[in-house]
């Protein structure tokens, strides 16, 4: 790219004149001091957030006779042979490195904030040679290895083809620290998780507690790299597969709410006209038209009735037979007036019409009168109930802390409906899940009352009774239990591998924006990138800040 001297009196930006101009510099082959022989000109593209701004840098030319050759002085803002100042390239870096920009978007927020358009291509070149700047067992890993806490948690993430093994320091002051990673094109096999574990035990990581999810890589593989570490199981993984016994439990206890008898389908089928087909009130059309109408207003109007009644849509399309996309358009209209002045030959058919469904509905009433069997006392309980149990199925799940005073609520009165003694077994059983790990008043319990604990609830008739509550105790046997309780032999120990699951989420955010950025070799330099910013920010904590607004702020905060 050239700017000229015309070319900038054609824009209208601000010219600033830098003169980099010295008596001595030395040579840039051999380091010996060169005298001054002439002045050159360079012009360079720099940001600004008020007007674009073009440069007129002076350098100073010198002369080296030892290497008989000329060279130019080399502004510290300003790279050899380009036209774009180093802040340009750092913004645009920044965009993509630290804000997770898109590429092809850099150049467009540049051109916005800072009046400056440098190509996509250049975007490209600036940030494939920024991760060069860096490596991540010089600069980074030393000093993650100084400051380990002596937790660690190992996790595979795959992306496509390509596989990624994380280590992640999740108990470090600054939040989850990378350790460790390696890229592979294929799956990820149990020699090679020992080759990258070995090679962090080569660099002096020798943890206390290795956290690991169910998957049978690591087991056999951390007592040959380190037999002295405590392997930990995620308890968040394990967690998991109980709730999920106690969402089909759940499920199944629905699926036995008895059904209430079929009512059958209204008569009224189809949008009815505005107006009757014709003007004689002795054609059938015309008066098919007024029976039809008489039968909307009248199934209108008890739609309405049962929604102040406090029916939910669902609730009043059993009682009613239609349909609830129907229901919910006639909840948003008027109930519409009869026709007036009906005809006494079209009355007498109407009320004929009547009659026959006032008949066809006694024989429905009198199935609907059949009552629901024990311990159900009528129908609107069951449908009630059954619509509860959907609705707020999730609350089984959660932990008692996690519950409001209105879920609660929900809970209890789904506790006391006739399905209560089944749903309790379901709620006892992860209740007593929870009461492993800790107490009523959130602390961790010790190591002896846990495996008491889980000795009762093993073996708690009420819960082998039920086939899905045993399955997901057999898959939890005591030398597995043992593997979840690891956490319990020390305060600080961590008892989920949610450090390295947030860092593969991380992983893949990053990757979000940059699809056509799949080779390793790119991947590779984005993960380097970032965890030697992390280890730039950590260690700037404590460097002046942007100012900010004090509004609404309290003083305590201000002040940390």
């Amino acid at each position: 790219m050239n700017v000229t001297q015309s070319s900038m009196t054609q824009i209208a930006c601000q010219v600033r004149e830098v003169h980099y101009v010295f008596e001595y510099q030395n040579c840039d082959q051999c380091q010996q001091a060169s005298k001054q022989v002439g002045e050159a000109e360079r012009t360079a593209i720099d940001i600004d957030i008020e007007e674009p701004v073009l440069l007129q840098v002076r350098v100073s030319v010198h002369y080296c006779p030892r290497c008989e050759h000329y060279f130019r002085a080399q502004p510290p803002f300003l790279r050899p042979d380009a036209i774009y100042t180093n802040r340009v390239v750092d913004k645009a870096v920044a965009s993509v490195f630290e804000d997770g920009m898109a590429m092809r978007r850099v150049s467009r927020r540049l051109a916005r904030d800072f009046y400056v358009h440098p190509s996509e291509g250049m975007i490209r070149r600036w940030c494939r040679a920024y991760p060069a700047r860096f490596d991540f067992a010089t600069d980074y890993q030393p000093w993650v290895v100084e400051n380990f806490s002596g937790i660690l948690c190992v996790d595979e993430v795959y992306q496509g083809r390509l596989a990624l093994l994380l280590a992640v320091d999740p108990a470090a002051p600054s939040g989850d620290r990378l350790v460790g990673y390696q890229l592979m094109d294929e799956s990820v096999t149990a020699q090679e998780v020992e080759t990258f574990l070995s090679q962090l035990k080569s660099i002096g990581v020798d943890p206390d507690e290795v956290i690991t999810d169910g998957s049978t890589l690591y087991p056999t593989v951390l007592g040959k790299v380190w037999p002295t570490a405590a392997h930990q199981l995620c308890l968040f993984h394990e967690t998991r597969h109980v709730t999920k016994a106690v969402s089909a439990l759940i499920t199944q206890i629905r699926q036995t709410v008895p059904t209430s008898p079929q009512i059958t389908q209204s008569t009224v089928r189809g949008r009815v006209a505005a107006h009757p087909p014709t003007e004689d009130p002795d054609d059938s059309a015309t008066q098919h038209w007024y029976v039809r109408q008489i039968q909307r207003h009248r199934m209108m109007a008890e739609v309405h009735q049962l929604r102040q009644a406090g029916f939910s849509q669902r609730a009043i399309a059993r009682q009613t037979g239609l349909s609830r996309n129907t229901i919910k358009k006639w909840l948003k209209q008027e109930v519409p007036p009869l026709p007036a002045n009906i005809p006494p030959t079209v009355r007498q058919s109407v009320e004929v019409s009547l009659s026959a469904d006032r008949s066809a509905g006694s024989s429905q009433t009198a199935v609907s009168e059949v009552p629901p069997p024990a311990p159900w006392t009528s129908w609107d309980e069951v449908r009630q109930t059954k619509e509860a149990l959907h609705k707020h199925r999730f609350l089984f799940v959660r932990r008692p802390a996690h519950l409001s005073d209105q879920d609660e609520a929900h809970l209890q009165a789904l506790l006391e409906s006739p399905l209560g003694p089944q749903l309790q077994v379901a709620r006892d059983f992860l209740l007593d899940w929870y009461r492993f790990w800790s107490d009523e008043e959130g602390a961790r319990r010790s190591l002896s009352e846990s495996q008491t604990l889980y000795a009762i609830w093993r073996n708690n008739p009420a819960y082998r009774n039920v086939p899905k509550l045993r399955k997901a105790q057999d898959r939890i046997p005591p030398e597995r239990f043992t593997k979840l309780t690891q956490f319990l032999n020390h305060p600080e120990w961590e008892a989920t591998n949610n450090g390295a699951e947030r860092s593969g989420r991380a992983f893949r955010h990053r990757q979000a924006p940059h699809f056509n950025l799949r080779s390793k070799e790119a991947i590779d330099g984005a993960i380097t990138v970032a965890a030697c910013q992390q280890k730039e920010a950590t260690l700037n904590l404590h460097k002046l800040h942007a100012n900010f607004s004090t509004r609404g702020r309290k003083t305590s905060k201000m002040a940390a």
